[in-house]
């Protein structure tokens, strides 16, 4: 026998050896420190991205419906049920924000921003190493969560020059939670159902599955189109405690019949939607349809979309593999964890990446996706249960509160989610203003405001507009003058559908944009009705960027 095949067996004895010392003192640290340190570690990273990638202030790309959700949660503040569009639960979070930050969804960013960093993105962590230790081990669940802190800026390193900027711009704000977009706190919440499924297998009492059947729900409530995670707590309480299943339906049922609620009275019917782009925000019903329609999904763009993620990342087959290999992993290692991360991804792949307006090449596909994120990541991570040797061992002593202070948990939880909701939603009057508080403009729903003072003067054929400056704070802003011939306010509204909320859309033209407070016209002689939008974007560029709140009509005759 040569030196070399001897050295080969004790070479790797000694590896395996360090990588027991190292396990043994990993679990011998408390999970707290480590936990704290992986916090300060995110923290650190996402303020580094926030500071080097380009934005406005507060105000980073954001490419969803945040405005349908602010807007709501602006009327709903002032008394008035908005047409129901999308969900409600991220309109109520941010509720109490507008009563202080005002119409303008700009002025909020600051809170919003903070709201996500510093309290749901920590419980995303906390979740993730949850998960990862129940079905593998503490070692495992510290290594999940490295992974739930890394993986996002390692894309940066797989990304190809041309998409470097729609990753690091357009994709890693939205993921992280530095914008506005209802997609990152409906990702959290289904975070902590899916833990809370896991603590339910487990757990004698009901809380823990009741508790994730409301965290659920409450996903759903902000994003409807995420009902389609409920096959994952399914498909595990079926195979794996049946008793369960029951107990997460109650925990659910509050969030859905409040969403039913909300549906009916602001839109006057259960499930609808105005236009695709606010299509995923529907009921489950309409969903259904959305996955059968050839004109919505089509087997043939998943292919497109894994056609372009090989053109955009040079690791795409990497990225590919890594959720197939974790499948594997995770059921030939532990079942629980395969039947609800497994089926978590599986089934949002096929429902959303079959989606046509995902698209990889705006970005888009990462923001619709961004829900499945969190079991990309943790199939991801479970690769490495593939390794001879490995076995999971699940953390033996439960992580998180005790039957008692759940079961306090779980009842504060239904006061602020379910009880106070319906409250809310049930008691507040629905929006017949006639265009007078909201309006939509293009495909976004955007609160009236006195506080522009817009005013008119005429000097010869020159319409002379001024208005009151609105600074945001948070970010720079500009402002576009609209105008329509005749008067009026500009706005048609449909007729309502058993009495539910208007919802009026304003026809008015875009005649120029000023970063002053006065701008000058020439329309010609006639009748002209003006309005001013205050606008902003992440490139504070005048020529993009959404209206985030219009003035008050005004109207002029010009000789």
């Amino acid at each position: 026998m040569t030196s070399q095949t001897i050295a080969g067996p004790a070479a790797f004895d000694a590896a395996a050896g360090r990588l027991r010392r190292a396990r043994e003192l990993a679990t011998a640290i408390r999970p707290l420190y480590v936990l704290a340190v992986l916090l300060v570690v995110q923290w650190v990273a996402v303020l580094a991205l926030a500071l080097t990638v380009r934005h406005n202030g507060w105000l980073y790309y954001a490419g969803g419906d945040q405005l349908w959700h602010y807007s709501g949660a602006y009327l709903l503040a002032h008394g008035h049920l908005p047409p129901a569009y999308v969900g409600y639960g991220w309109s109520l979070m941010l509720l109490p924000l507008s009563w202080f930050a005002g119409p303008n969804l700009v002025s909020a960013l600051p809170a919003i921003v903070l709201l996500n960093t510093l309290i749901l993105l920590p419980l995303a962590l906390l979740c993730v190493y949850g998960i990862a230790s129940r079905f593998a081990g503490r070692v495992f669940g510290y290594f999940a969560a490295l992974s739930w802190i890394v993986l996002p800026y390692l894309g940066i390193l797989f990304v190809e020059p041309g998409y470097h900027q729609k990753y690091t711009e357009l994709t890693l704000p939205q993921l992280l939670g530095l914008t506005s977009v209802p997609d990152f706190p409906a990702t959290v919440a289904l975070l902590v159902s899916a833990y809370l499924c896991l603590r339910a297998l487990d757990s004698p009492g009901w809380q823990a599955a009741a508790t994730a059947g409301l965290a659920a729900g409450w996903s759903i409530a902000i994003k409807p189109s995420n009902s389609i995670f409920l096959v994952a707590p399914a498909l595990l309480f079926v195979v794996e405690r049946r008793r369960a299943l029951l107990l997460f339906a109650a925990g659910l049922a509050p969030a859905l019949l409040v969403l039913a609620l909300w549906k009916y009275r602001g839109l006057g019917e259960l499930a609808a939607a105005p236009a695709e782009r606010v299509r995923l925000a529907a009921g489950i019903d309409s969903l259904l349809h959305r996955i059968h329609s050839p004109s919505l999904n089509s087997w043939a763009h998943l292919q497109q979309v894994l056609d372009a993620l090989r053109e955009h990342f040079w690791a795409s087959r990497v990225m590919e593999w890594l959720p197939v290999a974790g499948c594997v992993a995770l059921l030939a290692r532990t079942r629980r964890a395969f039947l609800l991360v497994a089926s978590w991804f599986v089934v949002f792949l096929l429902a959303k990446g079959t989606y046509i307006p995902a698209s990889v090449e705006d970005a888009s596909f990462f923001r619709i996706l961004m829900p499945a994120f969190p079991a990309y990541l943790l199939l991801a991570s479970a690769v490495i249960l593939l390794v001879p040797g490995v076995r999971p061992r699940p953390e033996p002593r439960p992580f998180g509160l005790d039957r008692r202070k759940l079961t306090l948990a779980l009842a504060a939880s239904v006061a602020a989610f379910a009880v106070l909701p319906l409250g809310v939603i049930a008691a507040v009057p629905r929006l017949h203003d006639g265009a007078r508080e909201a309006v939509r403009v293009g495909d976004s729903l955007v609160p009236v405001s006195s506080s522009i003072g817009l005013r008119a003067s005429t000097q010869g054929d020159t319409v002379q507009l001024r208005w009151r400056a609105r600074p945001a704070g948070a970010a720079s802003v500009f402002y576009r003058v609209l105008r329509k011939s005749g008067a009026g306010d500009g706005a048609a509204c449909p007729g309502r559908l058993r009495n539910a909320s208007d919802s009026c859309q304003l026809f008015m033209d875009e005649v120029g944009s000023s970063r002053t407070t006065s701008f000058g016209d020439r329309p010609g002689s006639g009748t002209w009705t003006y309005r001013v939008g205050v606008a902003a974007n992440w490139l504070d560029d005048p020529k993009l960027g959404d209206v985030y709140v219009v003035s008050e009509p005004i109207s002029v005759t010009v000789p």
